[in-house]
């Protein structure tokens, strides 16, 4: 019952969003306002942060992606995917995706977090938040899914994992990034901003 109350606020929380001032926080260093503005012909995909009940707490789960010829290469991110011509809605997207990458079916929408804009790949990112009451039976879609990371959502209000690191971007080269450090997976760019909204808004609840 205490994760049906949480859900139950978080879908009330999720009216005051704290939007691109949580993203800045989790940006790469180089990044201006001008990197948020998305272009005129922009992609239009969506993710799924998926919220379960597992020992006791609630958990969610990141992906890392196979290695690929693609920007986003062997990065962890969200499930989720460019949105197809047959997809009624983006929150259509981010069902289907989840469903396509990592076997979840009948998930719950909670509500909505702010889209975030990728520039090097011309993505406008809109991130849904979606609950089932069971451990999801994972299956993963192996040809775009290397890995599952399951983490206690608990965790993103530790400020340890919140560190730096060197990673090579599209855009400014090699040099040092805010990740979120979670179970020894370097979570940064729009995955950790999309992350760090949502730690705003757990902290109002």
């Amino acid at each position: 019952m205490q994760h049906l109350d949480f859900i139950e606020k978080l879908t009330h929380q999720l009216q005051f969003l704290p939007g691109k001032e949580a993203h800045r926080k989790m940006a790469p260093f180089r990044a201006t306002d001008e990197n948020f503005i998305p272009r005129k012909n922009a992609k239009l995909s969506a993710t799924m942060l998926l919220l379960y009940p597992k020992e006791n707490e609630l958990f969610s789960v990141l992906i890392q992606r196979t290695a690929s010829k693609g920007v986003h290469s062997a990065q962890i991110a969200l499930p989720g995917g460019k949105k197809d011509q047959d997809d009624l809605h983006l929150e259509h997207t981010a069902h289907r995706e989840t469903l396509e990458e990592i076997g979840v079916p009948k998930i719950q929408t909670i509500g909505q977090l702010t889209e975030v804009y990728i520039e090097p790949s011309n993505f406008l990112v809109f991130p849904y938040i979606g609950f089932v009451q069971h451990v999801p039976s994972f299956k993963l879609q192996t040809e775009e899914v290397d890995e599952l990371i399951e983490y206690p959502i608990s965790l993103l209000q530790n400020e340890s994992i919140v560190q730096k690191s060197k990673m090579k971007t599209a855009l400014y080269g090699t040099f040092d990034v805010p990740i979120f450090n979670i179970n020894d997976k370097k979570v940064w760019g729009a995955t950790a901003a999309i992350l760090s909204e949502f730690k705003e808004v757990m902290k109002n609840i």
